[in-house]
């Protein structure tokens, strides 16, 4: 899925490491700190799925995940079965902020609307409780009332008026001020308002703000008023009091709402806020999450719906600026030259972390960077055969060496498979054409004279070669476009159009199958950004920016975004007139809606983010992996902790450990061994200074009932 975005700026050879650099002096915490997420995982499959209620009980199954409401990943469709088996594995990076994390299963339906049958809802706060464990998740009913994200901006005042007859009129004012992060309708922005009720015993006063149009993030910026207690003579002792029990018994209610004109409007969220707030200061402002209609709190169907086997591993990295991290890479990037390897940082880092793919990953990206990785390999694979007594079993285990093997050639071998082999291997699944090489396999009448597969790679190689390969199919899917004016007729519409990519061009249909309505060369491509969102009120928008007119693009959903923006970058990174800068608005109206400037031919306002023409090295964000192993070595200190205590007892006893669970380690040189994690621990908690330092920063910025931190649930 997406990768991980690419390092800022290097050459094609491998970077000098930086030693034991240290932070220029000046204010750290106002350098850029980025917080990077991603999930990773795997869908196994359902079981008792919910039958029908006719003769024919089974139902066609697929399975989406869902950040919010908005759709991120989606299974193959298994047919007639009420167990089943999707086993497909995921990963991506999470490119915003999110509440749920939610999976969902449906019944396919060909006529009509899919039905979704339940879901699997997860906070986000508690998806470190599942990380790396298989879980059965019971399904749950999906109530359009409980399906809600986004948080809305509130401010209260009690007001006091005095009439001209001098009595006093106490007046709650209600400053509905904006909304943010509101799911998408059917794949796009929705047309949002608000109604405002004060609500309490024997009253219910409700108003409704204006409809916004097409936007996630309406502004709405309106101010509404309620008496809130009978008019009284005024007195000095009254001013801006309000009476107990009037006061413990009111709230403010907000409710979100999409308008839907013919239809019935559909429920967004609602807040409910307790006019008591005030009872201490005469204004309250914050931001509000919205919630599930009455907080959730309605009895849910006690229909058994099945449930879902999941592996779920989330990350959320805080990776601070590139000199923090010098100390701990020097550290892992000697370790293909520390004699022996099980003495290195890298080899360590293998043996304590719980979940050896997690480990696996960061370090092959980031000794793959610094061309660091075959000879570290080499290393541990060559200690490998040293300790197997049975030949058959060499590189069959969950060895680091398999396991580092394995990610190298998913990295190194990706791009061959997709732009040179996928052709080849289309038309195999397609055809009933034999794979098999093996002569001892080979079914009956079969023989490898007939298996073509072999001359097909070959002569594919040959054309990749030559230069004179056919363009390759790389992604397509269905998108909106905005119209590129053309024709003076729909100028500004979004359309929808099926978007086909190609190792040589980028084109769009009116429909998948059709002739291409417009063509662009991947020559031709200048840059390829993100769009903000206030351009045209549209999330998930990305434009491609070619020699003639930049295309304006929206996805389906960010993930799908992100992976559209890596794809169209990597095949147009070496483009010799690629743009340095581009603008992140669009040009509306005579200017552009970033820097104001009126000429449409003014260069780009922000530098671009794809960098330089690249190689793998550059592909890969060392910091970001760093910060991960760091990470790792974090989570993994008790362990670490028993590994330093074994060194210990080999080198006084000099025998095989004898305490529980020291066995478990591979220590060839007990000396070696813990002098490197002496340094390990050393780096480690240098390194976690600023990390507590950012962490207090942002605890103390992010003040609750701020947009970073909105107030979560009703407010007692």
């Amino acid at each position: 899925m997406a990768a991980a975005a690419p390092a800022a700026a290097a050459s094609s050879e491998a970077p000098a490491v930086t030693g034991t650099a240290e932070p220029e002096t000046g204010d750290e915490d106002s350098r850029e700190v980025r917080v990077l997420q991603s999930l990773r995982g795997r869908i196994y499959k359902a079981k008792n799925l919910l039958p029908y209620l006719g003769p024919n009980k089974m139902r066609d199954c697929f399975c989406t995940i869902n950040l919010d409401q908005e759709e991120v990943y989606r299974t193959q469709v298994v047919e007639k079965s009420l167990s089943p088996y999707f086993s497909e594995e995921f990963y991506f990076e999470i490119p915003r902020t999110f509440q749920y994390l939610s999976f969902y299963v449906y019944d396919k339906n060909v006529l009509q609307r899919d039905l979704r049958i339940g879901k699997v809802a997860i906070k986000k706060e508690d998806l470190c409780s599942h990380s790396g464990k298989e879980t059965w998740f019971s399904l749950q009913p999906i109530d359009s009332n409980s399906e809600v994200q986004g948080k809305v901006h509130l401010e209260l005042k009690l007001n006091e008026l005095i009439t001209e007859n001098g009595t006093v009129c106490q007046q709650l004012v209600v400053h509905i001020k904006a909304c943010h992060g509101l799911p998408l309708i059917n794949g796009q922005s929705c047309d949002p308002y608000a109604t405002v009720s004060l609500v309490g015993p024997s009253r219910n006063d409700q108003r409704k703000t204006k409809v916004k149009k097409r936007t996630s993030n309406p502004h709405f910026n309106e101010v509404f008023y309620f008496e809130v207690t009978r008019s009284s003579s005024y007195t000095r002792k009254s001013q801006f009091q309000v009476e107990e029990e009037d006061i413990e018994k009111l709230e403010v209610r907000i409710d979100l709402w999409n308008n839907e004109n013919l239809v019935q409007d559909v429920f967004l969220g609602e807040i409910k806020v307790p006019v008591n707030v005030l009872r201490n200061n005469s204004s309250h402002q914050a931001w509000y999450l919205l919630q599930p209609r009455d907080n959730g709190n309605k009895p849910s169907k006690t229909d058994d719906l099945g449930s879902l086997l999941l592996t779920l591993c989330y990350t959320e990295d805080y990776v601070l600026p590139s000199e923090y991290y010098g100390p701990l890479k020097t550290l892992l990037l000697k370790s293909p030259d520390v004699q022996p390897v099980s003495a290195s940082a890298a080899y360590i880092l293998g043996e304590i972390c719980q979940d050896q793919k997690d480990a696996v990953l960061p370090l092959v990206r980031l000794l793959l960077h610094h061309s660091k990785l075959v000879p570290f390999i080499t290393a541990v694979a060559e200690l490998d055969l040293k300790d197997t007594q049975d030949a058959t079993a060499v590189f069959r285990g969950d060895s680091l060496a398999t396991r580092c093997l394995t990610e190298m050639i998913k990295i190194v071998g990706g791009h061959y498979l997709k732009v040179t082999l996928k052709p080849v291997l289309d038309e195999i699944c397609e055809s009933s054409k034999s794979c098999e090489i093996d002569p001892l396999k080979l079914k009956e009448g079969d023989n490898v004279e007939n298996n073509k597969f072999l001359d097909e790679i070959s002569s594919t190689e040959t054309k990749e070669s030559s230069g004179t390969r056919e363009p390759v199919h790389l992604k397509e899917g269905e998108m909106y476009k905005r119209a590129q004016g053309r024709t003076r007729i729909g100028k500004k519409n979004f359309k929808k159009r099926w978007f086909c990519l190609t190792s040589k061009e980028l084109t769009y249909h009116k429909q998948q199958g059709k002739d291409a309505i417009y063509t662009i060369p991947v020559k031709n491509i200048l840059a390829v950004e993100k769009l903000e969102e206030s351009s045209f009120n549209k999330k998930n928008m990305f434009q491609v920016i070619h020699a003639e007119k930049t295309l304006y693009i929206q996805a389906s959903n960010c993930v799908e975004a992100n992976e559209w923006i890596d794809v169209l970058c990597r095949l147009s990174r070496c483009n010799h007139n690629r743009l340095s800068s581009f603008h992140p608005s669009a040009y509306l109206n005579g200017h552009w809606l970033c820097c104001q400037e009126t000429s449409e031919s003014t260069p780009g306002c922000k530098p671009c983010t794809a960098g330089i023409p690249a190689d793998i090295q550059i592909d890969i964000d060392e910091d970001r992996e760093t910060e991960r192993i760091y990470s790792i070595f974090t989570l993994s200190l008790l362990k670490l902790q028993k590994m330093e205590e074994a060194c210990g007892t080999i080198a006084v006893y000099q025998g095989p450990q004898k305490e529980p669970g020291y066995s478990e380690f591979t220590i060839e040189d007990s000396v070696a061994t813990f002098k490197t994690i002496q340094q390990i621990k050393g780096t480690i908690e240098k390194l976690a200074e600023p990390h507590e330092k950012y962490r207090k920063k942002r605890s103390s910025s992010a003040k609750y009932g701020s947009k970073e931190n909105p107030i979560v649930g009703k407010m007692s």
